[in-house]
């Protein structure tokens, strides 16, 4: 099993917490400790921006509910109506994450029912600020997050999985239950180096001035991206129309299987450029086999258009309208490989700056 970082911080901002409140001997540490777990976030910046909301949401249940116990008292109907109003004002407000810490902060507050309630709101109050800031300091001190790497290892794993799929699928050599189970969790997989790649941006771009090298290396992993997103387009059309639009016996079909697995291993090529397993290639245009196989290709593609262009509303005997997504699939991939080539070329070839 393993344990990442957040949950190592989630438990240095608890233990923090805790030793804050038995320094100044305030009662119910547990308040503390709930707050510091749920003010963790996954980048410092976020961080920061939930900090300003946990204030106003833990503000905006205290006032509320100081103020509903003083004039009606702590009775649990009148508990339950303040809750429902800190939601709506939370709600409207947008302060949707802190909700749970408002609405904490709500019954902590009401909970007294004799004795000195202001020292007792006040005491609850300042539980719920220790939390929130034992989990501030905590997430921008120890193990700050780092996200490049993460992000590169998962667009390096997502890249190998599409090629397998691509390459199986064209041979028809993995189970159709199969199949769709691995699409199923590259698609989860894209969902997640998507979310990376926003905690990466925050990271880079938020606290720290944006360099030249930066901006170049955000550019660069958002072409990964788009370059990912493209194998999973040409994936659904693959699936969608290669069996039904010809046999396997068709004079295009093993054209099309090696133009896959060439573009597929040019994608390979460049993400091992990128991490310097590679010599940079003299120029970053897509390889001349490549190209010309691209031509090939185009032209036996565009042989298969009828002459007469009256028989085009007839019955289709050489399926070029059900090849036609597949082959404008296969070029627009060989574009972004081109322009991602580029990048990499371009970064590889000035020796980027100190991070």
């Amino acid at each position: 099993m393993r344990v990442g970082a957040r949950i190592v911080k989630t438990g240095i901002a608890l233990i923090v917490a805790l030793f804050v409140c038995d320094l100044f001997q305030l009662n119910t540490p547990v308040i503390a400790a709930v707050a510091a777990t749920l003010s963790i976030q996954p980048t410092v910046y976020r961080t920061v921006i939930q900090l300003r909301e946990q204030f106003e949401a833990n503000i905006i249940g205290a006032v509320i509910g100081v103020t509903a116990t003083y004039f009606l008292g702590p009775q649990p109907i009148v508990v339950g109506l303040v809750v429902m109003l800190v939601i709506i004002i939370n709600l409207k407000l947008k302060l949707h994450d802190s909700l749970v810490l408002s609405v904490i902060t709500v019954v902590s507050v009401m909970e007294l029912t004799t004795g000195n309630y202001w020292q007792f709101a006040w005491n609850r109050f300042f539980l719920n600020v220790i939390g929130i800031l034992s989990a501030a300091v905590v997430n921008a001190i120890f193990i700050p997050p780092r996200y490049e790497k993460r992000l590169f290892n998962e667009i390096h794993e997502l890249a190998d999985k599409f090629s397998l799929l691509l390459r199986t699928l064209i041979n028809n050599e993995m189970d159709e239950r199969a199949f769709r189970e691995e699409k199923e969790k590259v698609k989860s997989g894209l969902k997640k180096v998507e979310t990376l790649f926003d905690m990466y941006t925050e990271e880079k771009t938020r606290f720290r001035k944006v360099t030249y090298s930066r901006s170049k290396k955000r550019v660069l992993f958002k072409q990964m991206i788009t370059v990912l997103h493209k194998e999973m387009d040409m994936l659904r059309t693959l699936e969608r129309h290669i069996f039904s639009s010809f046999e396997t016996t068709h004079y295009l079909f093993p054209i099309i299987q090696q133009q896959l697995t060439d573009l597929t291993e040019y994608h390979k090529s460049i993400l091992m450029t990128y991490q310097g397993l590679l010599k940079v290639r003299e120029s970053w245009h897509i390889p001349e086999t490549i190209a010309e196989k691209n031509e090939h290709l185009m032209d036996e593609f565009m042989s298969l258009y009828p002459a007469d262009k009256n028989a085009a509303g007839h019955e289709d005997d050489n399926g070029w309208r059900h090849l036609f997504p597949i082959v404008a699939e296969i070029m627009e991939y060989s574009v972004q490989l081109e322009h991602l080539d580029k990048l990499v070329h371009s970064f590889q070839t000035h020796i980027p700056e100190e991070e």
